[in-house]
């Protein structure tokens, strides 16, 4: 793994984890954050209006999309066990489930006012290309939203998170997660999370790949106690000249 993505067999082991940790997905980041995930979520939710056609990518069990105001939602997943999770808690007149990627948007080009990619990017295989599908499925004027883990230039405050995730996620996890079921783990699956933190490149890296994708106006700003960021970019309205 990179900060560009990570191989095909990379990324298959990285969803066998995410299916091992599904039932108890929101019950360990409840933890690791401290109580503020699902704050961070509803800040961001709120971006998407009502009459916006959302997309969401790697929408997972559902936790953030169930926070998103708009009529029509397009809620992409390629495992059909978190997926399946989520058809439980969403509401089937709002939201169209699509099996797949981002690399590989199954929608027609300038079709949605919001994209929306929260805690999923950095399980992307190819994020070159996941941006590149971002900006054609967006209609001008629309906007990208990238939250994740907080991964900041080299600095105090990235030596800290850096212990947090290292050093911390793991034993939270035991707490969150019954002991009959770990034991039937051949390996932790957080430690794939590990992996992938450790692999993300910093918010520079995408707020760069963004821009050399055709967004204008990227930025990224920190969500609460520093925990996560949101890095955001919008397709530059064409001239009818």
């Amino acid at each position: 793994m990179d900060p560009q993505g990570m191989s095909d067999k990379e990324w298959h082991h990285v969803m066998d984890a995410m299916e091992e940790v599904g039932p108890y997905y929101e019950r360990v980041n409840w933890l690791i954050t401290f109580g503020m995930v699902d704050k961070w979520r509803k800040r961001v939710a709120a971006y998407a209006k009502p009459e916006d056609v959302v997309l969401e990518i790697g929408s997972g069990p559902g936790n953030f999309t169930r926070h998103l105001r708009s009529k029509t939602i397009f809620a992409i997943e390629p495992s059909s066990d978190l997926s399946g999770i989520s058809k439980g808690i969403l509401d089937p007149e709002r939201v169209t489930f699509l099996k797949g990627v981002g690399e590989m948007i199954p929608l027609a080009d300038s079709s949605v006012d919001k994209v929306f990619c929260v805690f999923s990017f950095r399980d992307f295989f190819d994020r070159k290309a996941g941006a590149e599908e971002m900006i054609r499925v967006l209609r001008n004027g629309g906007e990208v939203f990238i939250v994740d883990m907080a991964k900041p230039p080299s600095g105090p405050l990235a030596k800290m998170l850096e212990f947090h995730v290292k050093h911390m996620v793991p034993p939270l996890t035991r707490v969150a997660v019954p002991s009959v079921v770990r034991e039937r783990w051949t390996r932790d699956p957080y430690r794939t999370l590990v992996d992938t933190y450790e692999a993300y490149g910093s918010t520079r890296v995408y707020e760069d790949l963004l821009r050399r994708s055709g967004f204008d106006d990227v930025s990224t700003e920190y969500l609460g106690l520093n925990g996560a960021t949101m890095t955001r970019g919008s397709k530059p309205w064409k001239s009818m000249c």
